[in-house]
């Protein structure tokens, strides 16, 4: 893990990067200690496409099948809710945009990836903008068996890919139907205008036109963070 870190922060001097096992990492989640994932990471990697492009799957049957490990992420994290169990994958260097859940989210590092956060509480609304200075995203390493949980303030979006020639690979716990189409009207004032989709609030970059042709918010303010891979 040390050697990656340093590599990492060597290729990237803009860029602090952090260990997430680091205190610091507390503003936005923590590394939860539960049973060891080995079982779901392992079926997840015998059933994991490859893509050039980031992939998000909200719920992935196979990987929703029942096991001890998916037991105790519903019932001791969250506490018996129903969830959903998904996974994002692909190749990606650049933050793009940041969404926030009304709750909880876990993940499951497939790979090692670095992770961009930031607090939804930095977030200004203004009566006719609403904007997010992204001098407040920090980046953590998180090495491959790594199981986090992001408190429900924590701006995220895609991982990263840490090495030049692989990818990145993440498994996502969330609340049943979080990330799925709309099926109602919102009325845009306020937080309303951040509604992406079923509890997915998204504030994207202005050079991300993939996501604001789809009816995303402009509102981050500042440069789009680039992660240059070791």
């Amino acid at each position: 893990m040390e050697d990656i870190l340093a590599q990492l922060q060597a290729a990237n001097p803009h860029l602090a990067i952090y260990p997430v096992t680091d205190p610091h990492f507390a503003r936005y989640g923590r590394v939860l200690d539960l049973l060891d994932p080995g079982e779901i990471i392992k079926r997840a990697e015998a059933i994991l496409p490859q893509s050039d492009q980031v992939v998000y799957e909200p719920t992935v049957p196979s990987l929703e099948a029942p096991s001890a490990f998916n037991v105790a992420v519903q019932c001791q994290i969250f506490g018996g809710m129903p969830i959903q169990v998904g996974w994002c994958y692909g190749k990606n260097s650049r933050m793009g945009a940041l969404e926030y859940h009304k709750g909880i989210e876990v993940n499951v590092c497939l790979t090692d990836v670095v992770l961009l956060v930031g607090d939804m509480r930095d977030i200004v609304f203004e009566e006719e903008e609403i904007s997010y200075d992204t001098r407040h995203v920090e980046a953590f390493y998180a090495p491959q068996g790594s199981v986090i949980e992001f408190h429900a303030w924590c701006l995220h979006f895609a991982p990263i890919h840490v090495r030049r020639d692989g990818y990145f690979a993440t498994l996502v716990y969330l609340p049943q139907d979080t990330n799925r189409a709309l099926h109602f009207g919102v009325y845009r004032k306020g937080e309303a205008k951040l509604l992406f989709a079923i509890n997915k609030w998204l504030i994207a970059h202005p050079s991300a036109e993939g996501l604001i042709a789809q009816g995303a918010y402009a509102g981050l303010v500042g440069e789009d963070i680039l992660v240059n891979p070791v």
